[in-house]
């Protein structure tokens, strides 16, 4: 029970606190915002090389080669797993090539525009001091979501101009293509961001899961953007 100098002490930080809160969901805002409003190439062709391990074995080791086209965040996919067959899909693994991009609100089954998504990335918001990544000064920020054991944002590291150059995020992957194991998996991620000329693009995704026994690693590489579709892709 607290005493009386306790209860005055509590009531005397609670603003402080709840400012420094706000200011700290102002800069996850300003970020979501700022890759909400990014101009991005009409399309870009990547490739990512697969490689997830299961309970220490050999691991996988797979290369898909993706074009992706910005203005509904759908993607021509040839991947190595699936006998280097063309497939058109909303739902990249294990994810598109940059952090946040709009896409519409119908784009079959993806999920929603990231612009028209207001409500806090979870219950709790802490600046955790600056940092350097990828030879940029960052913000760390620490979120605590709604739901401990749900998908969502759990670090960010945002420049001044509000850039996002590293994210730590849990994600429901499909398990089908993950060394053949069943069903939908929640991972926590991190996922690296890098400069390629004027566009800051996602230059990996890695993850680890003791109690699952999965080590995972998704290096993107070979960027190329253009006004028009490539060659031989969506129908061209």
């Amino acid at each position: 029970m607290l005493g009386a100098a306790g209860i005055v002490a509590t009531i005397a930080s609670a603003p402080a606190a709840a400012k420094a809160e706000d200011a700290c969901w102002k800069v996850v805002d300003g970020a979501i915002a700022h890759r909400a409003a990014a101009v991005v190439p009409a399309f870009v062709r990547y490739t990512v090389r697969r490689s997830i391990a299961h309970h220490g074995a050999l691991p996988l080791v797979t290369e898909q080669h993706v074009v992706f086209r910005s203005a509904d965040g759908a993607a021509q996919v040839v991947d190595s797993l699936y006998g280097d067959a063309v497939r058109y899909t909303y739902q990249l693994e294990p994810g598109p090539p940059f952090v946040g991009p709009p896409v519409r609100d119908d784009a079959g089954d993806g999920g929603p525009a990231i612009a028209t998504v207001h409500a806090h990335a979870g219950k709790a918001c802490d600046d955790l001091g600056a940092e350097t990544v990828a030879g940029v000064s960052t913000e760390h920020l620490r979120i605590t979501p709604h739901r401990a054991g749900g998908p969502g944002i759990r670090d960010l590291w945002v420049a001044a101009d509000g850039e996002i150059w590293r994210a730590v995020v849990a994600q429901l992957l499909d398990g089908a293509s993950l060394a053949g194991l069943n069903g939908s998996i929640l991972l926590t991620c991190t996922i690296d961001v890098r400069a390629v000329g004027h566009q800051a693009v996602v230059s990996s995704v890695r993850f680890s899961d003791h109690d699952l026994g999965l080590d995972g690693e998704y290096l993107f590489g070979d960027y190329a953007f253009s006004s028009e579709a490539p060659a031989g892709s969506f129908s061209q």
